[in-house]
């Protein structure tokens, strides 16, 4: 199915929407901080690469979901609008019933509970309305509050893999 919007993606405190030009200094700031990429393979991003990147993330939000319920949308907070955050489900593998679930939160906004709440409502899409059989997902082994999040919203660590000499632990949740 060929999403025309984001999917309809809510919680108590959260929402996500499709990507804006206006999105553009919240989604540098957030990407330029290196404490965001602690335990990434990346760099801060300039704010060239952010305005790279938004463009794909605006050009290809239907192209993207080619296989199915794929989406990367901005993270809001619901009770001022602020943009905190990017979230998906990406293509992952040659199975159209796999997904790979990814969150990116402003250190601002870290420790509130904020990544929690929102996997589960995608790893809640993802297999119900979604239609994926299995959702994955990975962080370093050094990333304890990741690796926390995955198990608070039902993954299990199915066991650990090296990615440009980084050490990830891959979880999963199946249906």
């Amino acid at each position: 199915m060929i999403l025309d919007v984001a999917p309809s993606i809510k919680t108590q405190r959260l929402y996500i929407r499709p990507w804006h030009e206006g999105d553009l200094y919240s989604l540098h700031r957030i990407m330029s901080n290196q404490s965001v990429h602690t335990y990434t393979e990346e760099e801060p991003w300039t704010e060239a690469k952010a305005r790279d990147v938004l463009e794909w993330f605006k050009a290809n939000r239907h192209g993207w979901q080619w296989r199915g319920h794929y989406f990367n949308c901005p993270l809001i907070l619901s009770d001022c609008n602020t943009l905190i955050g990017r979230v998906g489900l990406n293509p992952y593998g040659d199975s159209e019933h796999d997904a790979e679930i990814e969150w990116t939160i402003c250190e601002d906004h870290w420790h509130q509970g904020y990544a929690t709440e929102i996997g589960r409502a995608i790893v809640e899409y993802g297999l119900r309305e979604g239609g994926f059989r299995r959702i994955i997902g990975f962080t370093s082994n050094r990333n304890m509050s990741a690796r926390q999040v995955m198990k608070k919203i039902g993954m299990e660590h199915i066991g650990d893999k090296e990615r440009h000499n980084h050490k990830l632990c891959v979880f999963e949740i199946t249906r």
